[in-house]
């Protein structure tokens, strides 16, 4: 490891929004990384960490309880510690109040990871109330005469739409509930209509908010806009600058500082999804960290870098860096390859991808699974194939590269077990 006069910042590394090569990329100049990582981690992961092991100090913490982690942190005389992975929050405030570092406090994950708690907390304070409930096999019905539907049925604690599913009826309510793993526990939401005025279009009725907190002031970087949801409520992709009215902007602005401040969050980077409805922009949730493939079409069309800023926050670093999107000149996309709607099928390559790769629009495409791979729709957004980056000199031309890569790219499986 080569000495350093940088702060030393400790990461606890999972499956998330970004990855050990970025972090790393991001660090130079700010600190230096280490980084914990567990069983959780995957092998591509756990590759990428070793190739940087001239440049970084890592250590394997599976098995390890807090008080050893705080031993390895005091070790390193690290300064702050922070999580760009959903399902490590938690420990990262535990460890973040223990060693007086800056972070989320323990009500306040609470409320970001659960979002049982999430949408309380939000209701406390008359924010887009939702209709909701803890949901069992025992009390579906109970829980029907509550919510209503069509309904949304969710894991209480997860990520990227993973098991996930619209219920119309009491039947595939009971269904769909013996289907999914019983280990995980399920809340049941009000389906939150989208916006009429919006079918049709290329893009979707959703978008997410970027913010960044620091030292108790707020700043939000940008709205991303989204490409329609598949059916099942996986990302199909995402783009800079929105298409939307300065009126709705404005709202879908509001809606999230008062989420933001209804929730006590007051440092890290958070991931606000919203839904645009005919009655104005309502919450589906807020994330208490950077979102997935944000960081790189948000760097792509302003330079702004999210990692490097997540970096700052947690040492306690004042950021300088210009949050503006103003200069933002071209239609910045990426458009994921979602898998097609199958269980338990094997993955055997892409059709058109050469074809694809040729047009002017298209910087590059990231094939994320290998052959062999298996893909199951109930994965949700992880189970996407893979990326096209690129970007257009307008929403017209954007909407044509769009039609172009659906038909073109045509993804082949071998089917074992079913749609």
């Amino acid at each position: 490891m080569v000495q350093s006069k940088l702060d030393r910042l400790a990461v606890v590394y999972a499956a998330g929004s970004t990855s050990p090569l970025t972090i790393k990329a991001s660090s130079l100049g700010v600190c230096d990384v280490v980084i914990l990582f567990d069983n959780d981690c995957s092998e591509k992961d756990k590759k990428e960490i070793e190739l940087l092991k001239k440049y970084i100090t890592s250590y394997d913490i599976s098995g390890l309880c807090e008080e050893e982690i705080i031993e390895i942190l005091n070790k390193e005389d690290v300064k702050g510690i922070l999580t760009f992975s959903e399902y490590k929050l938690p420990i990262v405030s535990s460890l973040s109040e223990k060693m007086n570092f800056i972070g989320h406090s323990k009500e306040v994950v609470q409320a970001l990871t659960d979002k049982y708690k999430q949408r309380e907390f939000l209701a406390k304070d008359n924010i887009n109330v939702v209709k909701h409930t803890i949901l069992n096999r025992e009390n579906y019905l109970e829980c029907y005469e509550k919510v209503g539907f069509p309904a949304i049925l969710k894991p209480r604690v997860g990520a990227g739409s993973k098991w996930t599913k619209r219920i119309e009826s009491l039947e595939e309510l009971k269904d769909t509930l013996n289907e999914f793993p019983e280990n995980i526990e399920y809340i049941l939401e009000e389906f939150l209509e989208g916006d009429p005025s919006l079918d049709g279009k290329y893009y979707g009725d959703y978008v997410s908010v970027e913010s960044i907190h620091e030292h108790g002031e707020s700043k939000q970087v940008c709205i991303t806009a989204k490409l329609p949801l598949t059916k099942d409520f996986s990302e199909t992709g995402m783009f800079i600058p929105h298409p939307f009215s300065k009126s709705l902007e404005d709202k879908i602005l509001e809606v999230e500082s008062k989420a933001i401040k209804a929730l006590g969050i007051t440092s890290g980077i958070t991931h606000t999804e919203i839904k645009l409805t005919a009655d104005g922009p309502r919450i589906i949730e807020v994330n208490g960290r950077l979102g997935g493939y944000v960081s790189e079409i948000i760097k792509r069309a302003s330079g702004i870098d999210l990692v490097k800023a997540a970096l700052m926050i947690a040492l306690g670093h004042k950021i300088h860096m210009n949050l503006s999107l103003d200069s933002v000149s071209k239609v910045v996309f990426e458009i994921f390859l979602d898998s097609p709607r199958v269980i338990n099928s094997v993955f055997c390559g892409l059709d058109g991808l050469e074809k694809v790769k040729k047009i002017k629009n298209i910087m590059h495409v990231e094939v994320r699974k290998n052959i062999g791979d298996i893909l199951d729709y109930r994965y949700g957004t992880e189970n996407n194939i893979g990326v096209v980056y690129g970007d257009a000199e307008n929403f017209e031309e954007f909407e044509k590269t769009i039609n172009f890569v659906r038909q073109n790219i045509i993804s082949k499986f071998s089917d074992r077990g079913g749609e």
